[in-house]
C-alpha cells in the first residue's frame, strides 16, 4: 500500500513541475491556464573563445609544418631560424604585395602592372599576432619559457625587417598620392 502511495505522490510531483517549469511560469499559468509562455531553449556557451581557438589552429599548423620539414626537426631543438622559416614559408601565402624601388609601381595606390615580381608578404600585424598566440602555445605545450624559439632575436628581426619594408611601401604610396593631389 505504501509503494502505491508513492507512486501515486510521485506522478503527482511529475505532473506539477513538468506543468510548472519555473515560478513565474507556474504562477501565470495558475491564473490564465490557456496562456502559457514560450519555453526558452538554452544555448551552450562556446568551448574555446576566439582566441583560444586560433591558437590551437596556428599550433597545429606549425606543428605539421615541423612534421613536413627536411631534415626532421623536434619541437625541443626547434631555433629562431627555424621559426623564420616557417614564417618565410607563410610568405608564400602572403597577399599584401611590397614593391621594391625599382619597381614601376612603387609608391602607386592603384598600379597599371599588376603582374609585377615584388614579393607577396603576410601584414605585419598578422605575423605579430600569429607569433603572440605561438609563443602562448609553446609554453602551454611543454616548452621551456626560457629558450621559447619565437622570442628569439632572429623572429624580432625579421618581424621588425617585414614592418619597416610595409611601412616603406606605404610611406612611398603616401608621398606619390600627396604628389598627385598637388598637382591637380
Amino acid at each position: 500500500m505504501s509503494a502505491a502511495v508513492a507512486a501515486a505522490a510521485a506522478a503527482a510531483l511529475r505532473r506539477r513541475s513538468s506543468s510548472n517549469s519555473t515560478a513565474s511560469d507556474g504562477l501565470y499559468t495558475q491564473y490564465y491556464p490557456s496562456l502559457s509562455l514560450p519555453k526558452m531553449p538554452l544555448r551552450q556557451p562556446p568551448l574555446f573563445s576566439r582566441y583560444e581557438t586560433q591558437k590551437r589552429q596556428d599550433w597545429n599548423n606549425f606543428r605539421q609544418y615541423f612534421r613536413t620539414h627536411f631534415p626532421k626537426l623536434s619541437l625541443a631543438r626547434c631555433s629562431g631560424e627555424n621559426v623564420v622559416e616557417f614564417l618565410s614559408y607563410l610568405d608564400g601565402f602572403g597577399q599584401t604585395k611590397i614593391h621594391a624601388a625599382t619597381c614601376s609601381n612603387s609608391g602607386h595606390r592603384y598600379p597599371a602592372d599588376i603582374c609585377c615580381d615584388c614579393p607577396t608578404r603576410q601584414p605585419w600585424t598578422s605575423l605579430n599576432a600569429l607569433i603572440g598566440r605561438l609563443k602562448v602555445a609553446f609554453v602551454e605545450n611543454g616548452g621551456n619559457p626560457v629558450t621559447n624559439p619565437f622570442n628569439a632575436v632572429d623572429v624580432k628581426a625579421y618581424l621588425i625587417d617585414v614592418k619597416d619594408s610595409q611601412a616603406l611601401s606605404s610611406a612611398a604610396m603616401a608621398v606619390s598620392t600627396t604628389c598627385l593631389r598637388l598637382q591637380s
